[in-house]
């Protein structure tokens, strides 16, 4: 017989698990799924065994649903079909918006280390002042969500406020030194993150939170590049 956390298992195994009959009809869903870009799969629990029935009652127990499709999104138990094609849409609509917001965070980034390139060195401390900035509310992410879980591990707490404080230290330093070093904290916060050391992050905003630190990286590291002609007068 299978252990007790295999259910558990399965439902975290992709952003969405969708248990269901052999004879369930999953379209909509699958389709919804599919133009959504997630990762998913589709577990089917016949009742022609006895396994697959002792399967079925632990997911009932884990539930408390007593029919199937049963649906969980991100390990969350969430409902049937319809009320996963309501979250999925909906988050969706969320997904949408965080993207065009952190993408265009990002043109200050540029802007600021075009400016040096075009002789307006003094856009390279805008540029220094902005990634500072940046840097620190990446790491107030995940202060806030470990206030949401219901027993956070301290470690998260003390490391939120790392990425703020090292914005500030670049802050202190001359621009040539403190472009690079806020370049090199925005990788390593990242791979902290892509260590699994943070707490749960969707996969879809772990992938943005990549996208986004590249673009931030190039934009220091070009604002940086600039400046190395003018070192005397920087």
């Amino acid at each position: 017989m299978s252990s007790g956390n295999d259910i558990q298992d399965l439902a975290k195994s992709a952003d969405v698990v969708v248990f269901h009959s052999p004879v369930t009809d999953l379209a909509g869903l699958d389709e919804l799924l599919e133009d959504s870009g997630r990762e998913w799969r589709a577990i089917e629990m016949g009742m022609g065994s006895a396994e697959s029935r002792d399967q079925f009652a632990r997911l009932k127990s884990l539930t408390g649903s007593k029919t199937l499709p049963q649906v969980f999104i991100n390990g969350h138990f969430v409902g049937g079909l319809r009320d996963a094609e309501a979250r999925i849409s909906l988050a969706d609509r969320h997904q949408t918006a965080a993207a065009w917001m952190g993408y265009l965070g990002l043109l200050p980034f540029f802007a600021g280390a075009a400016g040096p390139w075009f002789g307006l060195d003094w856009l390279a401390g805008w540029l220094l002042a902005y990634g500072a900035v940046i840097l620190s509310f990446v790491g107030a992410i995940h202060w806030g969500v470990a206030m949401g879980r219901r027993n956070p591990a301290p470690e998260w707490f003390y490391a939120s406020v790392i990425p703020a404080l090292a914005g500030w230290i670049t802050l202190l330093l001359p621009w040539l030194v403190g472009l690079p070093l806020l370049a090199a904290a925005f990788i390593g916060w990242r791979f902290w993150e892509y260590r699994g050391s943070a707490p749960g992050l969707p996969r879809w905003f772990r992938r943005l939170r990549t996208a986004l630190t590249i673009g931030a990286v190039l934009g220091l590291t070009a604002g940086w590049l600039a400046l190395l002609p003018f070192t005397g007068t920087v």
